[in-house]
């Protein structure tokens, strides 16, 4: 039986499709060519466009042609450990079976059936598989630290309107996409339902942990609690930070999953080296991100990112947290990211915008303190369970 989660979505897209006019003829959907979102921490909301993945190549077969990434393969590798959460092990056949029940009935007997080669296996080797692992991560960690404060009634219900909100918010974009390219913008139902389909496969799951996020942090504080946070944190509104960060990628770049034992090593030798290079002030921390950064895009800059905000939707929530925690002129020790591990250096900060607590600026405190709290439940049930991802 599919789960409450899954039988609501399913609602939810055929009351949708009821209206939205049908054409005369089927509607051909065009192959999107844009690369998929790398899944950010649950504290920020799914992007609004979150299209199919590219092809995958087939998975090598050989020892001269395996990646320099971890595979996993099912079910040869279904008991094979993907993370550590507590006193529990999750492995790959937990992975599966959360999908399958959650997300996508019928993904298990798919993968059982099909070809090693096929679609459906390049999944577990593409970039949406260190996200469901990070996800299911959390998700457990969410149950163990907080399993008081969550009824299963409530939870599903909660999980199953973050999903439709978030689909939503894709299918609008995709048909504004659709009507800016002069394409036509009516779908059938059938059309509604795989791309529902489709979606939830990919990104149900980051839903589900908003959900979770969603009941243990419903955003109903009173105006006292709101001028508290106000008061505590009133930096946040309008502020941004200057850093310079230097990036060491232990994961694949491109499907973000942890590199092998000999990559590893190497990546460990890495950080070490980079560590020792940099002086106890900090003084050349520019000068080793030049020359030992893996994001290429700042270490020309010695890299440096300019306006950061506390809770900045393009950057990973683990370095915001860091950035601002720091004192100007303060280096980081070692904070790990979907990307790899970072050194940071916080510049400067500069409030640009200054906001005061008034009726008009409520609804954005209000939203900024329900993400803040979020962030706070997820980041206090990592460190509780000692969450280690091992994929």
């Amino acid at each position: 039986m599919p789960s409450m989660l899954l039988f609501s979505c399913l609602v939810f897209s055929t009351a949708l499709g009821a209206g939205v006019a049908v054409p005369q003829e089927p509607v051909t959907q065009e192959p999107v060519t844009q690369r998929p979102v790398t899944q950010r921490p649950v504290t920020q909301r799914p992007p609004a466009v979150t299209p199919p993945p590219p092809a995958v190549e087939a998975a090598p077969t050989t020892a001269a042609e395996m990646p320099h990434y971890l595979v996993r393969r099912y079910p040869e590798d279904k008991d094979v450990p993907v993370a550590i959460v507590g006193a529990r092990t999750l492995t790959l056949g937990d992975l599966v079976d959360h999908l399958d029940k959650r997300h996508h009935p019928g993904f298990k007997e798919a993968l059982l059936e099909q070809p090693k080669r096929g679609e459906i296996h390049r999944m577990l080797q593409s970039d949406l598989m260190a996200p469901w692992v990070r996800h299911l991560a959390d998700l457990e960690a969410l149950q163990q630290t907080f399993a008081a404060s969550i009824d299963a009634k409530k939870l599903e219900a909660a999980q199953s309107e973050a999903l439709k909100r978030s689909f939503q918010g894709w299918l609008d974009t995709y048909l504004a996409d659709r009507k800016a390219a002069g394409r036509p913008t009516e779908l059938t139902q059938a059309q509604i339902n795989g791309h529902l389909a489709r979606f939830q496969l990919m990104h149900g799951m980051v839903s589900e942990l908003q959900g979770c996020l969603e009941l243990l942090e419903p955003g109903d504080y009173n105006r006292t609690q709101l001028q508290n946070f106000f008061n505590a944190n009133a930096r946040a509104f309008g502020g941004q930070v200057t850093i310079e960060h230097i990036l060491i990628q232990h994961r694949d770049a491109g499907t973000g999953l942890l590199l092998n034992e000999e990559r590893m090593g190497l990546a460990n030798a890495r950080i070490a080296d980079v560590k020792a290079r940099l002086s106890p002030d900090g003084a050349n921390f520019a000068e080793v991100a030049r020359a030992r950064s893996d994001d290429v895009r700042t270490a020309k800059d010695g890299g440096r990112l300019q306006g950061l905000h506390r809770y900045d939707e393009r950057m990973p929530a683990a370095l915001c947290r860091a950035a601002w925690n720091l004192r100007d002129g303060e280096t980081s020790d070692v904070v790990e990211t979907q990307y790899g591990w970072h050194l940071i250096k916080r510049i400067d900060f500069i409030q640009q915008v200054f906001i005061l607590f008034t009726d008009d600026a409520m609804p954005t405190i209000k939203s900024v303190m329900q993400r803040a709290m979020q962030e706070d439940r997820l980041f206090a049930a990592r460190q509780k369970t000692g969450v280690r991802l091992l994929l």
